[in-house]
């Protein structure tokens, strides 16, 4: 893994995680097994594609933050 997209998919991961404890988050009812997926998916996805998510739960914190 490039040293980029190890860079990206761990901050896309930690974004992540913290949006899933903060209370506003669907993701908090997900089996092992779905978590397991998630996981995957953040760690083998494209980096534009982080980059996208990296964005999103950006954006998703910062509305929680504000409300």
């Amino acid at each position: 893994m490039s040293k980029l997209k190890n860079k990206l998919s761990f901050q896309v991961e930690d974004i992540a995680e913290k949006n899933l404890f903060n209370g506003k988050c669907e993701l908090r009812d997900m089996t092992s097994e779905m978590e397991d997926i998630y996981l995957w998916a953040l760690r083998n996805a494209p980096i534009r594609q982080l980059r996208k998510w990296k964005k999103e739960f950006i954006h998703d914190q910062k509305k929680w933050e504000e409300q």
